[in-house]
């Protein structure tokens, strides 16, 4: 095992300094020996007595043992000096590195000794150390200038908070919304008070996920409220811990308005047009009634009613859908699906024995605390295009299963199925599997849109599987909820 320490000794190094101290010392210790010796003849050529004798010897011993001593110090002295002097350069070198003054220094500094040993190697190590910091230093400063730029001049506020609530940087644009002073701000709670604000910061900082929330902010110019998408998304280093969170505000109150202008469009037309068409339904029956007699009449009368019909129910629908999208109150209470699923499959009951329909209710879920009005339409809206749109002698599936926290309706029928690549648009308004025969069928394109829309503000979700060919399956899942 101590062997292979080895593989760490500078052997370069180590042999000149072996070999220069061994010659030295060698050289030393033999020219000491001959001016003993000389030293000792000389002193015993004078001796006559045992006394004059010891003292002959004692003398030489005593030299030898002091010139020993001052050649061996002279050479330590010498070698120390050589072997540390190469590292007292290195060392001044990595401390200029550390304190960022190497480039300052590098022509103070003695160029490197032509030694094709480690002590070179080292010291060149640290010259392309140094090199490649200051590449890198320069390169992440120009990202962050970039960075910088890019964030200062987006429209969307910005701002970077570290895991203990300090604020690592902010943009132009987060200053001028929270009035921030020209000291800046230490915390993010020292400048927002908005509780929504800071929860949203927390949760991602806590779970680690992305999170979005729709906010309102008071403008300070003329006192409106303003309404943003903030949109805080976590920071990682690279272990994966999370060190702080980054937020962007995005101004939707244009949007906002926009939206909001465009149903109170669709709610105002959809009332102006519910008088008229209930005259014209009125007179089309009055007509009815007194050309009886008439065939020719009453097959041109036909098509007028089936059109008023068609109108007062896409008038109805956009009604609806427009009072949902204004975030209408729900009114909840406790709704028993049995009995509710009963209720609308008797409404169909004409329609499902004309086609020949096998319906089966499945009701393993009893209570839903929700908008009874609402969860009817879901289910009316969901039956009415499984009976439409399968063909004669078809299955329907009506299933409400409670599973953990929630209660889920599914809806199954072996039609003939919807692509794939139409699921995505499919909840959309106005949006036709098969525009052709949904005309032909009355449909007004707005059923399934109205019933995400419900899904959506009973906090719930809706989802699709279907195949061509292989029916479809209508899922929606209801939060449990009691306020």
């Amino acid at each position: 095992m101590p062997f292979k320490k080895f593989q760490y000794l500078p052997k370069q190094i180590f042999l000149k300094f072996f070999i220069q101290q061994t010659l030295v010392i060698v050289v030393s210790i033999l020219l000491l020996s001959f001016f003993s010796h000389i030293f000792l003849a000389n002193g015993l050529k004078h001796a006559q007595t045992a006394a004059e004798i010891e003292y002959a010897y004692s003398a030489a011993f005593l030299f030898l043992i002091i010139s020993s001593c001052f050649i061996v110090s002279i050479v330590s002295l010498w070698m120390g000096l050589k072997l540390v002097w190469p590292l007292g350069r290195i060392l001044v070198k990595a401390r200029s590195i550390l304190k960022n003054e190497y480039t300052s220094m590098q022509n103070a500094v003695i160029e490197p000794e032509n030694n094709d040993d480690e002590w070179q190697d080292l010291e060149s190590t640290l010259h392309s150390i140094n090199k490649d910091i200051r590449n890198k230093e320069r390169s992440l400063s120009r990202e962050r200038e970039e960075i910088e730029t890019l964030v200062s001049g987006t429209t969307q506020a910005v701002v970077a908070v570290e895991s203990n609530g300090d604020i690592m940087f902010f943009n132009s644009q987060f200053a001028l919304i929270f009035e921030i002073p020209q000291s800046g701000a230490k915390r993010l709670s020292d400048i927002i008070r908005d509780q929504i604000i800071l929860k949203t910061f927390r949760h991602t900082l806590e779970f680690g996920s992305p999170n979005t929330e729709q906010i309102s902010i008071q403008t300070n110019t003329d006192h409106s409220q303003a309404i943003y998408n903030l949109s805080t998304s976590p920071l990682k280093n690279d272990e994966g811990k999370i060190y702080g969170v980054i937020g962007m505000f995005y101004d939707i109150t244009e949007l906002k308005r926009t939206e909001q202008v465009r149903i109170d469009f669709v709610a105002n037309v959809s009332h102006e047009l519910r008088t008229p068409l209930t005259s014209i339904k009125g007179y089309a029956q009055t007509l009815r009634e007194d050309l009886q007699n008439n065939i020719d009449a009453l097959k041109l009368l036909s098509p007028i009613e089936k059109n008023t019909d068609r109108l007062i129910a896409l008038v109805n629908d956009l009604l609806s859908l427009s009072s949902l999208e204004s975030g209408s109150e729900l009114n909840k209470q406790s709704v028993r699906l049995l009995e509710l699923s009963q209720r609308v499959l008797g409404n169909f009951q004409n329609q499902i024995s004309a086609k020949k329909h096998k319906v089966t209710l499945n009701c393993q879920s009893d209570v839903l605390f929700a908008d009874r009005s609402k969860i009817e339409q879901v289910l009316t809206n969901l039956l009415e295009n499984a009976i439409k749109y399968i063909p004669e002698g078809g299955t329907i599936q009506i299933d409400w299963i409670h599973e953990g926290n929630q209660t889920i309706l599914k809806i199954r029928d072996n039609g003939p199925g919807i692509p794939k690549e139409q699921h995505t648009r499919i909840f959309e308004r106005f949006f036709r599997v098969d525009s052709a025969r949904n005309r032909e069928q009355g449909g007004t394109g707005l059923g399934l849109a109205i019933v995400k829309h419900i899904v959506l503000r009973h906090g719930g979700k809706i989802s699709v599987n279907s195949e061509l060919g292989n029916g479809t399956e209508f899922i929606c899942e209801f939060p449990e909820s009691t306020s």
